[in-house]
């Protein structure tokens, strides 16, 4: 298990990386306007992506981890290529009356291969193959570099690099599904449709945690404005990159909790990633003046105690997504579902009377006070289904 969670931690920071050096390229490549473009796309196939996965990785991982049904995966594959073809044809039609750029459009075309990718991917993490999985995230990673890297050695504009971008997603998913032990077997769009409906509540989960995560910067605009927007989500992405090593190790410890019931029964690696959670915490209390100094410059010191408060919300994170997974590996998605619900609520309220006063501060204590309620509500739950059943 630990040689599964240093694969997926260490590609998981090769790709962030590939991807940070891919988007100065882009910008410098692009200009303002093309690299705007650019990210709108991009947040148009991540919406995508989520909406297609529909929970069915967390569904088919617990079910393949744990029998060997044969279309169980082509099932899973037909779902979604069928939500990719109704996301794109959405958003096709969305262009007949918004000023939605072709390049947008075009983009969501990757869903499909996308939809290959997922399936072949969850294959790998339901028989813990980590090593296989996490060089296919880097292969990604790197196939979307040297996309950024024809752009500008051809020149070529928004729509070019768009073009390379879907070329890799193709690219990406036919070597994946080259080295797994997969085979399309009879596709029942019943069986499809089926699968679907069983992973509503894991697809109603991953939509909230979405808006739960991405709600602050969306309502900063109205509440304060776009310069504390800015200044709010640099600091909210220093904080993401404290996580990025737990996001790893959650990857390679889920398909054990659904073999292993004594897994989260015991809280087996809970004790482990919590003290380095803690200390990422503290590092990033302690360095977020000279951090947000030297990767954003100097303007940007405002977010200092912003940041200081966020650093905090590494370890409830931890303890979240922990009880998260393991509430959903045992088949308890409402478990989960009700404490994310409450802490929603919660946040809303605090960021509606917290950040008019006190600024992006006072959106940070939202933010962290939101998730030390999502932390405790799903402690009791854990303690009801887990605990109390389980002994």
């Amino acid at each position: 298990m630990l040689k599964n969670i240093a694969w997926t931690v260490s590609s998981r920071y090769g790709a962030q990386g590939l991807g940070f050096a891919s988007n100065i390229l882009l910008a410098r490549l692009l200009g303002a306007d093309g690299f705007g473009e650019y990210a709108l796309a991009s947040a148009v196939l991540l919406v995508g992506n989520a909406f297609t996965n529909f929970g069915m990785d967390m569904i088919l991982i617990r079910k393949v981890s744990v029998t060997d049904v044969p279309w169980l995966l082509t099932d899973g594959l037909g779902g979604q290529l069928f939500l990719s073809l109704v996301y794109s044809g959405l958003v096709f039609w969305a262009g007949e009356f918004l000023p939605v750029p072709f390049s947008v459009k075009f983009y969501t075309l990757a869903l499909f291969p996308l939809s290959f990718y997922s399936i072949f991917t969850i294959a790998v993490r339901a028989r813990s193959q980590m090593a296989l999985y996490s060089v296919a995230q880097l292969l990604t990673a790197v196939l979307q570099f040297f996309a950024a890297l024809v752009l500008w050695a051809a020149g070529g504009d928004t729509l070019f690099l768009i073009s390379a971008l879907l070329l890799a997603h193709v690219l990406s998913a036919l070597w994946t599904g080259g080295h797994i032990p997969f085979r399309l077997e009879y596709l029942s769009p019943v069986r499809s449709f089926m699968l679907l409906r069983e992973c509503l509540s894991m697809a109603a989960i991953g939509t909230l945690r979405l808006v739960y995560e991405k709600i602050p910067v969306a309502v900063l605009p109205a509440l304060s404005g776009l310069p504390a927007t800015g200044m709010f989500s640099a600091a909210l992405r220093l904080t993401d990159a404290g996580k990025l090593g737990h996001l790893s190790a959650f990857t390679a410890l889920y398909p054990e909790m659904t073999r292993d019931e004594s897994f989260g029964r015991q809280n087996t690696g809970l004790r482990s990633l919590s003290v380095i959670a803690v200390l990422v915490s503290l590092f990033l209390f302690l360095s977020a003046d000279p951090a947000l100094k030297f990767l954003f410059g100097d303007e940007f010191v405002t977010a200092v105690p912003a940041l200081r408060i966020l650093a905090w919300v590494v370890p409830a994170y931890v303890f979240v997504t922990y009880m998260s997974l393991g509430l959903v590996a045992i088949g308890r998605e409402r478990a989960a579902l009700d404490p994310l619900l409450a802490a929603l609520a919660v946040l809303v309220l605090l960021l509606a009377f917290l950040t008019k006063p006190f600024g992006i501060t006072g959106s940070a204590l939202a933010v962290l006070s939101a998730e030390i309620v999502h932390a405790f509500l799903l402690w009791r739950q854990w303690r009801r289904h887990v605990v109390s059943e389980f002994s």
